[in-house]
């Protein structure tokens, strides 16, 4: 048995919730993007470097329980978390540091819960995810392009009274703003949504927002299809439709995907209109001030790329131990998949002869996001080695 080792934290400066080593009062972090997901090593009090999502859709700091054991992170009493698909239960862990190099927040809560099955989705090791209660200490700048975090000292950098400006309302600690949707390129549906840098979809609307406004009656007969994903708290389930344009600040967004949901609880079954994902947000800078309520954007290189979701029909899912077994978990009906004969279960063993573990789900996830693309499949089947051949078709 692997000897549990505690991770101590550090004395906070008197009187200070954080700190930025710089004199400038701001500090740049490269981060990594997977599945438009921004990925950031962060020590939790003094441990080794942790990768964790960086998530404004997150009310709270999550760790892995199953990571917080192993560094002796010990909580009382049990909490549920709300998160898509539903909601589940852990244990808090109070006051601990959060720190990335020359970033620290002190008296921080972590939520821990177990994301050893959203790790097999995500095809990598979660640590967990930092949110709003570590952001909402700083003025953060968000670079997609050049992969960069910038933390400003609100004392030396902040949105007040600066033009060209967003209004950001907060809503149990989450960032909210205005979006106009239209359907048909007439009729505008406007509400406040979330600015969510968590979320790999487009742009989602809430299952009681949709039912209110009847979007799923104004729906095409054709072109929409059925979509599962997986979230903090179980599976997920979308209508996916192209519709005819969002506005979000001054910048009208033309022919974006929607995914409208289907859950009857967690985040998809709530209250709130609906979020703003990070497949819309890479294709800006955003600046999120949270105490002067402002949110600035924007357009990089990526803005007028075509909006574009999986055109193959496979779920797909990787093993825990070493993340580079790549399974099968579903297949859509009448997709290029199922008519490739692709099953439930199968074992993607090579693409184009290269090992598909070495390409992994991010890389897989964006080959599959090309319209007419082909794709030579190496299957395994029990103990029946095949082969497929898998043409993308675009679904909306």
């Amino acid at each position: 048995m692997a000897q549990q080792r505690r991770v101590t934290s550090t004395p906070p400066p008197e009187g200070k919730n954080f700190r930025l080593a710089s004199a400038k009062g701001s500090v740049k972090v490269p981060f990594e993007l997977f599945e438009d997901g921004i990925l950031l090593q962060f020590r939790i009090n003094n441990s080794r470097p942790i990768w964790f999502f960086f998530d404004t859709g997150a009310s709270v700091n999550i760790i892995n329980e199953s990571l917080a054991k192993k560094s002796g992170l010990t909580g009382s009493g049990v909490t549920s978390v709300e998160g898509s698909g539903g909601s589940t239960s852990g244990f808090v862990v109070n006051d601990v540091s959060i720190s990335l190099p020359g970033v620290e927040a002190y008296h921080q809560t972590l939520t821990a819960i177990l994301l050893d099955q959203l790790s097999a989705y995500e095809g990598r090791e979660m640590g967990g995810i930092i949110g709003n209660p570590f952001i909402m200490n700083f003025v953060v700048e968000i670079d997609y392009a050049r992969k960069v975090l910038t933390f400003y000292d609100r004392k030396v950098y902040n949105l007040a009274g600066e033009p060209d400006t967003i209004p950001l309302e907060a809503r149990d600690g989450q960032p909210f703003v205005k979006v106009e949707l239209s359907m048909n390129g007439r009729d505008t549906i406007s509400d406040l949504f979330m600015i969510d840098t968590g979320s790999d979809r487009i742009f989602h609307v809430n299952r009681p927002f949709a039912e209110a406004h009847r979007l799923m009656a104004a729906l095409p007969g054709a072109g929409t299809v059925e979509t599962v994903g997986a979230g903090t708290g179980g599976q997920t389930r979308f209508t996916e439709v192209r519709v005819s344009s969002l506005r979000l600040g001054g910048y009208s967004i033309t022919r974006p995907v929607i995914s409208i949901s289907q859950d009857a609880e967690g985040i998809g079954a709530s209250d709130n209109a609906g979020i703003v994902g990070a497949e819309l947000l890479r294709r800006f800078t955003l600046v999120l001030d949270y105490q002067s309520k402002r949110m600035r954007l924007k357009p990089n290189a990526s803005f007028n790329e075509p909006f574009e979701i999986d055109m193959s029909g496979l779920n797909l899912m990787s093993k825990p131990d070493d993340f580079r077994v790549i399974q099968v978990e579903r297949v859509r009906a009448q997709s290029p998949a199922a008519e490739a004969g692709l099953r439930q279960g199968d074992v993607l063993v090579t693409i184009n002869r290269r090992p598909a573990g070495e390409l992994g789900l991010d890389k897989l996830s964006k080959m599959f996001r090309q319209s007419g693309r082909t794709y030579l499949l190496t299957i395994r089947r029990g103990a029946q080695v095949i082969t497929a051949r898998l043409k993308m078709r675009r679904a909306v």
